[in-house]
Formats: C-alpha cells, structure tokens, sequence
C-alpha cells in the first residue's frame, strides 16, 4: 500500500479512537473518577504499556539530554498546555463554541507547515478545512449568547498549543523513533498532570471498581491513538492529520445518539455528511509535499 494512504488510515484510526475516549470518560466520571485522576492515570498507564513493549522487544533506547529535553517539551509542556486549555475552556465557554474554536487548528497547522516546512497549501487542502468547519458549525452551531473572553481565549490557545504540537511532533519523528516518541510523551505528561493535580488537590483514586474497566479501555484507546496519530504525520504531514482529524467529534456525536439516545436536528445530519465528506477530500489525491531540513 502507498505509504501515503496508510498514512491517512492511520490518522483516520487515531481521529476515531479518540472520538470514543470522550463517552469512555462520561462512565468514568459517573464512577467518581476526577478529571485530573483520569488524565494521569491515562498517561503514565499507557507509558507503561508502551515501555513494556519496548523492553519486550528488546529495543535500545539511545537519547541524549537534548532528545529528552525534546521529549519533555512535547509531552509535559505543549500536550499539558494544550489539555488544560481546552478543558479549562469547556468549563467557562459552552462546549459546542469550544468545539469550534478549537477545530481552527487544522488551519494554524496548514499555514506554519508552509512557513516552517515548505508544505504546499493546495486547493483541496482550502476546501477540506473551509468545508468540514462549515459542517462542524451546522452541527455545534448555537445562539452564543454572554461569551466569556477568557474562556474564547484558552479555546484558541488549545487550538494553538494543538498545532505546536502536531508540527513539533513530526520534528521529533526524524530522529526518535514512534514507539519512543509516544512513550516518553505519555509518560512525561502523566508526571506534569499529576504534579498540576496534587498542587489543585484535585486527584481522587477512591472511585468505583468498575471505573478501571473505562480507564483500561481509554488507556489502550490512547496507546493506539498516539501511535496512530504520529505514524500518520510521519507518513502523510501535519496538515493532513490535523484535516482528517475533524472526523474525531463526529465519531463523538454518533456514540452519544447511539449510547445516550441524544437528538439531532436535520441542520446537524447535514453537517456530519459535509465533515465527512470535505475532510476525506483529502484521500483522493497525493498532496505533494516538500519538506524542509530542520
């Protein structure tokens, strides 16, 4: 298969596994695990299982302090700021304006792939992302009524956190490898979540048991998803993960009416099949790309 096209399906795969985390982490919550337990519990479980396999496998982990530096920067600076952006904005904001603001990403990501990396804005990259954020307004669209501007801005700051991160993110894949990568992000975002959950004191473990089983299951969701997400920017570029990434709440939205028996009106059915018909654009045609040295 082209390198290309499964490039596409991994990202493909990431933007659905983490569509499901979301309803994974209502029965989560629902259990009483904390927002703050979750998220390390997440990442330090899904580290273990990605330096297992590693030790397993019997590869050698060759980093030197700046590879670590690296690492550290993307897991527990740039993905940490990025978490407490948008869920911090999901709190202030409606959740549906934080949605959309920050599903601006793939355009940030598009425009600093061309200034930094020389990646080609073409036609159909324009009308993937004009079009499928059309479809996601139909479909979170709402009378916006006492915007918050702090809660605007750490939406957007999620947005942009999001994109430093996909674009650094294929940086570091051209001297570390995935399984490495992905291993050392979780890992250090694990730390940085519980660091920021003792300072808030707002770790709790003293949930239901059957709350490990959604835990479990978003663990190996998020393995999976970031394998996926960065063998996609590795095969493809950042600008087409990030495209075919709106696919993620949709896959959101399909489990709630399915699980939750949620409503929805014809203007959003409508604005599922644009998403998912302007991001798949993209799988139609090799974008050529042109990639700097760094």
């Amino acid at each position: 298969m082209d390198p290309y096209y499964k490039g596409a399906i991994f990202a493909l795969f990431s933007a659905a596994g983490f569509g499901i985390t979301p309803v994974l982490a209502v029965f989560a919550y629902a259990g009483g695990v904390s927002v703050y337990s979750l998220l390390f519990l997440r990442f330090m479980m899904a580290a273990v299982v990605l330096f297992s396999y590693i030790f397993f496998n019997k590869n050698e982990i060759n980093l030197d302090i700046y590879d670590h530096l690296k690492l550290f920067v993307q897991g527990g600076i740039i993905y940490s700021v990025f978490s407490i952006c948008y869920f911090s904005a999901i709190s202030i904001i409606s959740p549906s304006l934080a949605v959309l603001l920050f599903y601006t990403y793939p355009i940030i990501v598009a425009l600093l792939s061309f200034l930094i990396n020389g990646e080609q804005i073409t036609k159909r990259i324009v009308f993937s992302i004009i079009v499928s954020f059309a479809g996601l307004i139909m479909l979170f669209g709402e009378n916006f009524n006492n915007l918050n501007k702090i809660g605007i801005l750490l939406a957007l700051g999620a947005s942009i956190s999001y994109s430093v991160y996909a674009i650094y993110g294929r940086h570091i894949l051209d001297t570390i490898p995935l399984a490495v990568t992905t291993a050392y992000i979780c890992f250090f975002a694990a730390f940085t979540f519980l660091a920021a959950g003792l300072y808030q004191n707002k770790l709790n473990f003293s949930f239901t048991p059957v709350s490990w089983i959604y835990i479990g299951l978003i663990t190996l969701i998020t393995v999976g998803g970031f394998l996926s997400f960065f063998a996609g920017i590795k095969l493809t570029s950042p600008t087409i993960v990030s495209i075919l990434g709106m696919i993620e709440p949709i896959m959101t939205i399909i489990l709630s009416f399915i699980i939750f028996s949620e409503q929805f009106s014809l203007i959003q059915i409508m604005g599922v099949v644009l998403v998912l018909t302007a991001s798949t654009q993209v799988l139609f045609k090799k974008q050529k790309k042109i990639i700097k040295n760094y």
